[in-house]
């Protein structure tokens, strides 16, 4: 049983930043995005504009990649969940079941945010995964250490087993 925590006190926080097959992966979409870039603009006039429009935004594409960390904290209130673009919170009373692994049983494997199908989401970066089972669907974090999670959802909540 965990220590009980200070009013309002997290009782789990978790960083997970990408994997190195994704910061590799954003480091080749900036590189393009470079390449591309200087090459639309060298062709001069109106390509100028449209070489920095593209140059800007896949090295912005590959710095998301690159470098978006998932952000999971557990308080006795919620779960929230912090990626780059969005975020999500789940209320303890509405967490029915929480589990180590990737039990999201969505539409396919991928990083970052996804829509996994009806009610399921997943904030992918790479590592151990922890799923969270809620009234409205499922939810599948990147984080440190799953069972540390399971066990500061499971405090928090008192009765999910």
């Amino acid at each position: 049983m965990s220590e009980p925590t200070a009013l309002g006190a997290p009782r789990y926080r978790s960083v997970v930043t990408p994997s190195a097959p994704l910061v590799v992966t954003g480091a080749v979409v900036a590189a393009i995005g470079v390449v591309t870039g200087l090459v639309i603009a060298s062709m001069g006039g109106w390509s100028i504009g449209l070489g920095a429009l593209v140059l800007l935004s896949l090295m912005g594409l590959g710095w998301l990649i690159a470098r978006a960390a998932v952000t999971v904290t557990v308080t006795d209130s919620a779960i929230h969940v912090h990626y780059t673009l969005s975020s999500r919170t789940v209320a303890m009373s509405d967490v029915t079941d929480v589990g180590a692994g990737d039990h999201v049983n969505g539409v396919g494997y991928g990083w970052g945010m996804r829509w996994e199908g009806r009610g399921k989401w997943a904030y992918r970066v790479g590592g151990p995964m922890a799923t969270v089972v809620h009234r409205s669907g499922r939810l599948g974090v990147s984080v440190e250490d799953p069972h540390e999670f399971v066990e500061a959802v499971v405090a928090a909540r008192g009765d999910v087993a």
